[in-house]
């Protein structure tokens, strides 16, 4: 986060010296600098760290609806996500707060909160128009496989509660929002206290009142942990709350706006170096002991919200950690850190890029990871180490001499080795890259989306397609010699469409089977059995209809060609992804029936044919007992919506 503090602007005193004025008394942030950038960016990558950990938790996050989640989960990455978490956003409100008095002395408030508009709102809005859009998209992708949303509620824009919470907000990007709401906050306190101080009797308490003597107490951490504390009290959930929202939340507001006070009081302190250095290692020490009594609470308060004593005792310690944390990491590092070499300025640089463009990146490696077999800790290790490398070569690449660069960090480094490409090939040969990335997706999935996603998948004999308006279907009729229409609905004639086509048939002569089979369950036996019976009597052509043509449609041919004899792996293609099916067979609930099937014949080591198939249907198959393989999901209970036939199993509503 190094360019969200006003690095960019000069030292009040230094500015103050050139326009021959008398420099402010007290102030001495420039002592702290090399700390704070390392802080910085330590912290920034602890946040990548943070991020790339989320996916191998052991208990999901109740209160952010992460891509994906691996199992199994281990508590350990528990503990370490929720510890960065106490800390990583008070640390880099506290270093952007330092920066504040200079700024708002040396230029005024105004031009401090327009250089803050231009830092903060202009990288907000290049991050929404490019990063925000990857991250949305490996989200879909991600609830997708995990079975926690279909291509269906993508499509349809209509989710369940669970992801309509989350769905519009803006991802890791709400730091900068908060932040400049902060500013603009402190840019009004900052001119009403001017407009106070004209007075003879306002108090002076920044100067040489009470502010001061609690910065250079040695009680700090504990004296700041109380206004912490009472707004945890208030909200229990704030330090943990990261959900996907563009209201603020006001709790996380005042929690960040207090850091970002203290920061700009820290910044009035004469010898910071002498006041924090004198503690620092003690602070330290006593924060990683406060997290030891607090872990326990927190992970019962992360998978249901604590009540009673146990929720007071959490809400001090929890206030108490990150105040240790950031006063002994400062002094630990003022005392440490002399000076910053070519490796800590580049980092410097570039860690605010890493911060807005890292979050696609660590999603897109926790999918791609998601069905290889490694440990946790191995995926885990891999997804950070690719973030990181891949954020510090974007960085070199295509924004530090860029344009990218200039809207980012608002401005752009000079060289005099421009490079073969010039500084701008970089960003331009990503949006090439991404455009025939997404020009190959829709490509392939054209029929999908263009196409009504029409299969032939037995020549002559069945075909399978997304729901077709009467006037197709009537073509299609015409032009294949269809006999036999098998749609999925659960309300028959109180759908137009299904009227219309209904008509269609009846003109044709064309045998219409509606049936009741949800694509989010494993089907009952009398379901199956219902089905194959359809399948068994049902004069070919046969066409195969539902909603987007993915899960009841693939579910059918599947079915349809395993009772031909065809191969189990040839049924399972029915749920290929050019179908639409994300994710293919293993995360469609559907699919689960075929892929139990096929670990049944592979332990009895029996030989598949159609009836083996039945066999295994009739004596067999238990839906209460095939376990899902990734996001747990419903599946029927025998004997409860069976999904019969529409007035009647045995019978088409229609007969040639």
């Amino acid at each position: 986060m190094g360019k969200l503090d006003g690095r960019g602007e000069r030292p009040a005193r230094e500015q103050e010296r050139a326009r021959g004025e008398q420099a402010p008394r007290g102030g001495g942030p420039a002592e702290m600098g090399n700390a704070l950038e390392v802080l910085r960016v330590a912290t920034t990558l602890l946040v990548v760290l943070y991020h790339a950990a989320l996916a191998y938790v052991a208990i999901p996050l109740r209160l952010t609806m992460w891509v994906v989640y691996d199992n199994p989960g281990h508590t350990g990455f528990d503990g370490f996500i929720y510890w960065v978490n106490g800390f990583a956003m008070p640390v880099f409100f506290l270093a952007a707060g330092i920066s504040a008095p200079a700024a708002c002395e040396s230029r005024g408030v105004r031009v401090f909160l327009t250089h803050r508009a231009n830092r903060l709102l202009r990288p907000l809005l290049f991050g929404c128009l490019t990063v925000l859009p990857l991250s949305y998209v490996l989200w879909g992708y991600g609830l997708m496989v995990t079975g926690r949303c279909t291509i269906d509620n993508i499509l349809s824009w209509r989710f369940g509660p669970l992801v309509r919470h989350d769905l519009y907000g803006l991802g890791h990007l709400w730091f900068l929002e908060y932040l400049f709401l902060v500013c603009l906050v402190w840019g009004g306190g900052w001119s009403l206290r001017r407009v106070l101080s004209r007075s003879t009797d306002a108090p002076r308490g920044v100067e040489d009142g009470w502010i001061p003597r609690m910065i250079a107490s040695p009680w700090r951490p504990l004296l700041f942990a109380v206004p912490t504390c009472l707004i945890f009290l208030l909200d229990s959930d704030t330090m943990l709350r990261v959900d996907n929202c563009i209201v603020p939340n006001l709790f996380r507001l005042l929690h960040y706006a207090l850091f970002f006070t203290v920061g700009g009081w820290i910044a009035k302190v004469s010898r910071p170096k002498d006041l924090f250095i004198r503690h620092g290692t003690l602070y330290l020490v006593l924060s990683l002991v406060v997290f030891a009594a607090l872990a326990p609470l927190l992970l019962r308060h992360a998978a249901a919200p604590l009540h009673g004593w146990a929720r007071i005792a959490f809400c001090g310690l929890a206030a108490l950690f990150p105040w240790l944390t950031v006063f002994g990491s400062l002094g630990v590092l003022l005392k440490v850190v002399q000076g910053r070499g070519p490796a800590m300025r580049f980092l410097t640089e570039g860690s605010f890029w890493i911060y807005i463009v890292h979050l696609p990146i660590v999603a897109l490696a926790q999918l791609m990871l998601l069905p290889v077999a490694l440990p946790g800790v191995v995926k885990f290790l891999i997804v950070s180490g690719v973030t990181v490398v891949l954020s510090l070569l974007s960085y070199e690449f295509i924004v530090r001499r860029s344009l990218v660069g200039e809207i980012v960090n608002g401005a752009r480094k000079r060289t005099t080795k421009p490079g073969f490409l010039g500084p701008e090939f970089g960003w331009i040969a990503s949006l090439g890259v991404l455009v025939l990335v997404f020009a190959g997706m829709a490509l392939h999935y054209r029929v999908f989306f263009w196409g009504d996603n029409f299969h032939e998948e037995v020549p002559g004999q069945i075909y399978r397609s997304a729901r077709l308006t009467s006037k197709k279907l009537e073509e299609l009729v015409d032009r294949k010699g269809l006999r036999t229409l098998i749609t999925f609905t659960s309300g028959g004639n109180m759908h137009a469409w299904f009227a219309s086509q209904q008509k269609v048939c009846e003109a044709h002569h064309v045998e219409l089977y509606p049936i009741n089979l949800r694509p989010d369950r494993l089907p009952s036996p009398q379901t199956l059995l219902d089905l194959m019976a359809t399948l068994d009597r049902a004069p070919r052509p046969i066409l195969v209809q539902s909603s987007r043509g993915i899960d009841q449609s693939g579910f059918t041919v599947a079915l349809a060609q395993l009772l031909g004899g065809a191969p189990v792996g040839t049924a399972l293609q029915e749920f290929d992804g050019k179908f639409g099916q994300i994710g293919g067979p293993a995360h469609s609930p559907l699919a689960r029936t075929f892929l139990a099937y096929q670990r049944s014949l592979i332990a009895s080591r029996r030989p598949h044919s159609a009836q083996q198939f039945r066999m295994w249907v009739h004596n067999e198959y238990q839906p209460a007992v095939i376990l899902p393989n990734t996001a747990p999901l419903p599946s029927d209970v025998p004997g409860a919506d069976r999904g019969q036939i529409a007035r009647g199993a045995r019978r088409p509503v229609i007969v040639r």
